[in-house]
């Protein structure tokens, strides 16, 4: 991935998923990240766990502006 294309990947979870994230346990987005992944095998390897740090670190960062 290039610096732009995971900048685009930040603003993308910042913009649809933190605002739903936000108000959910660590588990539960695990459990959302682990269903999804068990319905596309397609999903490239270790990308849940790419997603879940990404979700976890712009959900502290707003947790602490706040």
């Amino acid at each position: 991935m290039t610096i732009e294309e995971q900048q685009q990947f930040r603003d993308q979870i910042t913009n649809t998923i933190l605002p739903l994230a936000v108000n959910m346990t660590m588990d539960q987005v695990k459990n959302i990240i682990d269903n999804v992944q068990a319905q596309n095998p397609n999903m490239p390897e270790g990308f849940g766990n790419m997603l879940l740090e990404q979700i976890l670190v712009a959900k502290s960062k707003l947790v602490s502006q706040g």
